[in-house]
C-alpha cells in the first residue's frame, strides 16, 4: 500500500470512499456496529483493510474475535503452552454470543 496509513480517520475515510464525512457520519449512526470503525474520545478511527473488506460486503462484525480465538489457539500449540482451557472456552462462547447478537438485529 506504498504509505498510506493503516489507520484513517473520518476525513480519510471519506476521500478513500469518495463521499463526505457527513455521509460517513449517517453510515456509522445508521449502522450501529455494523461500520467498521471504533470511536476512542470524540473521535473516530477506522482500519483502512476494515473500510476496504466493508465496501466489497466481506468485512463481518466481530470477525476480530473469531481471529482473536484462533490465534490463541495457534499460539497455544506453537509454543506446545497449555493455556487454560477456560480461558479458550470463555473465548469462543463470546464468539459465539457475539455471532448470535448479530443474527438477532
Amino acid at each position: 500500500m506504498g504509505g498510506e496509513p493503516e489507520i484513517l480517520n473520518m476525513e480519510q475515510v471519506a476521500e478513500l470512499l469518495d463521499v463526505s464525512v457527513r455521509t460517513v457520519q449517517r453510515h456509522i449512526a445508521a449502522n450501529k456496529g455494523d461500520f467498521p470503525g471504533r470511536q476512542i474520545g470524540g473521535k473516530w478511527v477506522f482500519d483502512r483493510r476494515q473500510i476496504i473488506e466493508w465496501v466489497r460486503g466481506e468485512w463481518q462484525p466481530g470477525g476480530w474475535r473469531r481471529a482473536q480465538a484462533e490465534l490463541m489457539e495457534k499460539e497455544a500449540r506453537r509454543w506446545g503452552a497449555d493455556l487454560p482451557e477456560t480461558l479458550i472456552d470463555l473465548q469462543r462462547q463470546a464468539v459465539e454470543r457475539a455471532a448470535e447478537r448479530e443474527k438477532s438485529r
